[in-house]
């Protein structure tokens, strides 16, 4: 594909639609993100819009760390619990489950702690709204969270699950089978053993699994997924994922996939979105109470919030770089 520079465009408002610097810019298709890695290290591409794959890594950031551009996503990996079939239906398995889990193995899993960082709420880093708190963690609670993340609280994850009543039932983790879906839909389900639980995973090609998880026909128990935002909002996280509206019985598209509806929330999120019309202080207070009800219900496990590692020729200059995961074509500069 080629992008000529269109000869009628004025700027009218840097801040909205800056000129751009390139005449022409040529797009290829085709190549794996390893072999765009070493077209670049090559000098034959400028930019790769894949992340650097993790056994490039430290290649890359050993002997071209000057072309690495590193910025964190508004995107996350999160356990989807449907609230409406055992063993999830129940609000301490949800508890546990979050409890429970080792985050920092996830950490691990999509490159370390220079790329990734364990999340425990439903908000990530970066949005609108995003206060840290961790209410499932050792030494936490959900009228108690902490800042941050600190280890797995085992004891009270299977203490929950023994008052639940839940222990011994079956539970299916229906995961991608892409990247790195598999380390951790295999943690996950460790970690639901260790919790008294008969768990197995379920895999599947991604393009089938992101509708599947979503139609409650399938009566999917928990979901392995992930979610990038398609505008830098709370409300594209936590109306999107979790509002009453969101939940479509039937159907392939409800992004819902925890089948959560509490009316309270659902009100607290309507104030929130107005808010933001006349108070964006006021709007991001309001989130980050939503964002606290929400993991008080636990409707979803938030895993980890990763970073994006990108290679760029010697010769590219100023590349920016959207909340969205977008780098702005028409700014970049070359020599």
């Amino acid at each position: 594909m080629v992008l000529d520079r269109n000869p009628y465009f004025q700027e009218w408002a840097h801040d909205a639609q800056p000129a751009g610097y390139p005449d022409r810019i040529d797009v290829t298709f085709g190549l794996d993100p390893e072999g765009e890695v070493t077209a670049i290290e090559n000098g034959q591409y400028d930019v790769m819009y894949e992340d650097v794959p993790l056994d490039r890594l430290g290649e890359v950031g050993s002997r071209y760390a000057q072309q690495v551009q590193i910025y964190t996503l508004l995107l996350y990996y999160y356990a989807a619990l449907n609230v409406q079939i055992p063993p999830f239906q129940s609000l301490k398995a949800r508890q546990a489950l979050n409890y429970a889990i080792n985050r920092h193995a996830m950490v691990i899993y999509h490159g370390g702690e220079a790329v990734a960082a364990p999340l425990c709420q439903l908000l990530p880093q970066g949005a609108p709204g995003y206060e840290p708190a961790c209410a499932y963690t050792k030494g936490a609670s959900p009228t108690h969270p902490l800042p941050h993340w600190q280890a797995p609280d085992l004891a009270e994850a299977r203490r929950l699950v023994k008052e639940s009543g839940t222990a011994g039932q079956k539970v299916t983790i229906v995961a991608p089978l892409e990247g790195r879906y598999a380390a951790m839909a295999m943690e996950l389900r460790s970690t639901l053993a260790s919790l008294g639980y008969d768990a197995t995973v379920r895999s599947m090609t991604q393009t089938v699994q992101f509708s599947y998880v979503q139609n409650s026909d399938n009566h999917v128990q928990l979901a392995l997924t992930g979610w990038n935002a398609d505008y830098p909002s709370a409300s594209s996280f936590l109306q999107t994922l979790f509002a009453c509206a969101s939940f479509r019985p039937h159907s392939d598209n409800s992004p819902n996939m925890s089948a959560f509806c509490n009316p309270d929330i659902d009100a607290q999120m309507t104030r929130a979105a107005t808010a933001a019309l006349t108070s964006p202080e006021e709007s991001a207070e309001d989130w980050a109470e939503v964002d606290r009800a929400l993991m008080a219900e636990a409707p979803a496990v938030p895993l980890v919030q990763i970073k994006r590692v990108r290679l760029l020729s010697k010769r590219t200059r100023n590349a920016i770089v959207t909340l969205n995961d977008e780098i702005l074509l028409s700014q970049l500069q070359v020599q």
